[in-house]
């Protein structure tokens, strides 16, 4: 599942934490300050940092295979600052021409840096990042799951800005009036690499999957109680031969203004075009899932509208603007997070969580995407999930 599980595990460990109202926000496109949303990643953005109190951290590696299907394999540390730190990952398998359907969700103990602090051992699972910063290898190795993964970049990963949102503190509500980064509550901080090569292999129920395919890698953050931070997120993940487009939104809670925060990205023939904010999620044709009471949608549309990433030397940008519709028909699963946690936590959360579920689906689509005077439309896979966290 995607980094948004181990927010929501943190979210009903934490329930107790739910304190007075916050108006202020400096959202991550507020921290720009040559109107370029894209930001390089640096030597150190990419380490694990393990920030004490109520925090948690996870790296995220998503793979859509040339066969049609999906996986991602995602490590958490969760240190609430209350009891030691949770750590665990999670996994999902789901490959159509054999079947397979599978997800994991494995608690661990250990949890070593490297010396760089980039690369980390756990009982079962290792992630090594090359001194490039180019590939990481990934190794699982537990008796209900087994995975040796290769993913190598494919031209640059990227940041918006300084890489976080800040929550609290600051300018009194007045937006981006002034640097929060000092006096804030808390913050939410994403890198991504938008594109990936990944090969490799998943046995699962002692059935060996050769996979390859596009990748996406995301290093997430969330320094404070994540119930206080959004009331639902939205995540994009779409991959072609041609393209790769990414979207990440979440609504800030109440406290917060209800905010939406977004940042996506264009990959056009493996080089990362356009970095952007001003995008949108609309929720289409809604039906009531009888089981969980949320409104669900029958369609997504998805708008990406920026400017290309200005070259070095150069100075004309271009404007970009992009539109996807998807019709979610393939729904791979639908996460009732409160059964994925112990029972004490589940009667404490209850009075203050609205039922935390993910939706994941993985459809066909079609992109529309214009640079400059050009237009071109890219068919793909497209993995979404749309997350229900909390009424607060």
């Amino acid at each position: 599942m995607a980094s948004w599980f181990s927010q929501l595990s943190s979210t009903v460990s934490n329930v107790t934490g739910l304190g007075g109202t916050v108006e202020s926000i400096q959202s991550v496109g507020e921290t720009v300050k040559d109107g370029q949303y894209f930001g390089k990643l640096s030597e150190n953005d990419l380490d694990w940092t393990l920030a004490s109190g109520s925090s948690t951290e996870n790296q995220v590696f998503y793979i859509t295979t040339k066969t049609g299907g999906f996986a991602f394999v995602q490590l958490i540390h969760s240190n609430i600052g209350i009891w030691n730190p949770t750590i665990s990952f999670t996994c999902r398998f789901y490959d159509p021409t054999s079947n397979t359907n599978v997800f994991k969700n494995i608690n661990m103990s250990k949890f070593e840096l490297s010396h760089d602090k980039r690369s980390v051992k756990t009982d079962y699972f290792n992630i090594t990042l090359d001194p490039t910063q180019q590939t990481y290898k990934l190794q699982i190795t537990h008796p209900d799951l087994v995975v040796s993964m290769d993913f190598n970049r494919v031209d640059q990963g990227f940041k918006v800005g300084e890489g976080r949102t800040y929550l609290g503190g600051g300018n009194n509500g007045n937006g981006g009036d002034g640097d929060q980064s000092s006096s804030a509550a808390g913050f939410v901080s994403h890198k991504f690499w938008p594109r990936a090569q990944a090969k490799g292999t998943f046995i699962v129920d002692k059935q060996l999957h050769e996979v390859e395919g596009d990748g996406m890698f995301i290093h997430a953050i969330q320094g404070m109680q994540p119930q206080l931070i959004a009331s639902n997120w939205n995540f994009v993940n779409f991959q072609s031969s041609e393209a790769a487009l990414s979207m990440m939104q979440f609504q800030t809670t109440k406290q917060y203004g209800s905010v939406n925060i977004n940042q996506g990205s264009l990959v056009l023939h493996d080089k990362l075009i356009c970095v952007s904010v001003d995008n949108h999620v609309e929720l289409l044709d809604l039906q009531k899932d009888e089981e969980t009471e949320y409104d669900i949608p029958q369609r997504i549309k998805l708008t990406w509208k920026g400017k290309t990433i200005k070259q070095e030397g150069a100075d004309d940008e271009k404007d970009v603007s992009i539109e996807m519709i998807v019709t979610v028909k393939n729904l791979v699963d639908k996460i009732d997070v409160l059964a994925e946690i112990p029972w004490f936590l589940k009667k404490l959360v209850q009075t203050f969580v609205v039922k935390p579920y993910i939706y994941q689906w993985l459809d066909k689509a079609t992109a529309t995407i214009t640079v400059g005077d050009e237009t071109v439309q890219v068919e793909g896979n497209c993995f979404q999930e749309l997350v229900f966290v909390s009424g607060f």
